[in-house]
């Protein structure tokens, strides 16, 4: 099985691995990205090799990065054929949405206890550029801005260490989430939902602030089916299991 020895250069366009850090958690979150946003599509076959390569550093915490993505169920190792990234999990993914729905709802109610008028602020100002976003059509720049709402929702609510351990849970959620925004009527409803949340949390709302992001989180769960049907190659579609799509030989 031969691969495109440009590849891993493509998914990396001018990331530097910082030498006085540990590189194998940048390795990671590099790695975890790139899965995420489709730039590694589910089936397609990664070489440890090919991204050490590309980053400039040894196969050691690269091997230390794909063993982490295969607990978190993004990269699925086959013996005699490789490691390859895993379709979209819809069991997974519903857990995750689980813990997700768990846990910001909480996080959502105790930032509308603990709401400042700087806090406030900052919701406000992220929702216009959130707006401005989307009046633009820069997909990438509302995503970006979806995670960045949430996660001042997590810091507003007194608990930014949980914001790491839930974001490394849902990596088959967040690729769902990502298929969905380039339909502007997803946008469009995001963004409205978010202006609900933020402004229960401006109002000091614990109680609206809880039901306006749970009705938000569930709203994703809404469309699946839909998802599945219009990218029906990414998902796992049978319990035994994905079959990685061998590359052709030249």
């Amino acid at each position: 099985m031969r691969s495109d020895p440009t590849a891993s250069v493509i998914l990396f366009p001018g990331e530097v691995i910082d030498r006085s850090e540990r590189a194998s958690p940048q390795i990671l979150q590099l790695l975890r990205s790139a899965i995420i946003d489709f730039r590694l599509e589910p089936n397609q076959p990664i070489s440890e090799n090919e991204v050490a390569e590309a980053l400039g550093v040894s196969r050691t915490p690269v091997r230390e990065a794909f063993l982490r993505l295969a607990e978190e169920g993004l990269l699925l190792p086959y013996p005699q054929l490789g490691t390859f990234v895993a379709p979209i999990s819809r069991a997974a993914l519903l857990q995750a949405q689980f813990l997700r729905e768990a846990v910001e709802c909480a996080m959502a109610r105790r930032a509308a206890e603990m709401c400042t008028g700087e806090g406030a602020l900052r919701l406000k100002h992220l929702l216009e550029r959130h707006q401005a976003a989307l009046d633009n059509g820069d997909t990438e720049a509302f995503y970006r801005l979806d995670e960045l709402t949430h996660h001042e929702i997590c810091l507003q609510s007194g608990n930014p260490d949980i914001w790491g351990a839930v974001a490394q849970a849902r990596g088959h959620l967040d690729r769902a989430r990502r298929l969905s925004l380039p339909d502007d009527r997803s946008s469009t409803r995001v963004l409205a939902q978010h202006a609900e949340v933020i402004e229960a949390i401006s109002t000091r709302n614990g109680a609206a602030a809880e039901a306006s992001m749970r009705r938000h989180l569930v709203s994703l769960i809404d469309i699946m089916d839909d998802l599945e049907a219009r990218y029906s190659q990414y998902f796992k579609l049978d319990i035994s299991g994905p079959q990685p799509r061998r590359q052709r030989r030249s």
